[in-house]
């Protein structure tokens, strides 16, 4: 134990360095913090990954993105001939649709998208708010609705592999104790005013899961095997 506590301090800038660390304003962001360079880590690329993947799997031909952020995953699709709309409440990131998911605006049309992808966004509303986000999201869907959560984790990763073949990834769980503990020994600071599956007992991974439950059917839920800090949710509107 004491060397992988050694081993997380020497390497603790690479382990939480997408780990925001003062209070976000999602309609105050500038669209400069998107740039790739500085929001696009390795990690993150592989969440636009496994998005494109269900969402071809829907195979939809209207999509809204709830949730602009760099716009790689709108510019794919829109490349692969689907048609998408994006909806946001920060103006600044030139979205089709401006306003909250908490609070639909005139104009945007329900029920008429075949896939509505939220990524990242539920996190930044309280959770005691989330129901009603869901809601909106089954008024905008026709059938499917993709989301994605981050998730309170701390494990350590094995990838392997040959040659002309497939990446297999393992992991090691760690308590979450000795994450807080080396938070706390790092010096940083961790509130980023966003809530994570199973950073507290009320956003506990069953919580979640049941909230979904009563507005969706749940078609895929799943963790990146590569980065088990985000779950992904496929659903289908009830």
């Amino acid at each position: 134990m004491a060397y992988l506590i050694d081993f997380v301090k020497t390497n603790w800038n690479k382990l939480i360095m997408n780990t925001p660390v003062t209070a976000i304003n999602p309609e105050d962001i500038p669209k400069s913090y998107y740039d790739f360079s500085k929001y696009n880590s390795k990690q993150r690329m592989l969440t636009y990954w496994y998005q494109l993947s269900m969402i071809h799997e829907c195979h939809p031909r209207l999509v809204l993105e709830v949730g602009v952020g760099t716009g790689l995953v709108t510019a794919y699709l829109r490349h692969d001939g689907v048609h998408v709309a994006t909806f946001d409440i920060n103006s600044q990131l030139n979205p089709d649709h401006v306003g909250s998911i908490l609070s639909l605006p005139e104009g945007l049309p329900l029920g008429l998208f075949d896939l509505v992808l939220c990524s990242r966004v539920l996190h930044h509303i309280p959770f005691g708010d989330m129901e009603k986000a869901l809601c909106n999201l089954s008024a905008l869907t026709k059938r499917y609705c993709l989301i994605t959560l981050p998730v309170n984790d701390f494990r350590i990763y094995l990838m392997a592999r040959i040659t002309s073949s497939s990446i297999s990834t393992l992991s090691l769980p760690l308590p979450l104790i000795l994450k807080k503990v080396l938070v706390r020994m790092s010096g940083r600071g961790c509130d980023s005013g966003v809530w994570q599956i199973n950073s507290s007992h009320e956003t506990s991974e069953n919580k979640v899961v049941g909230v979904i439950a009563r507005r969706f059917h749940i078609i895929k839920m799943f963790r990146m095997p590569e980065d088990q800090s985000h779950m992904m949710f496929l659903l289908e509107k009830k």
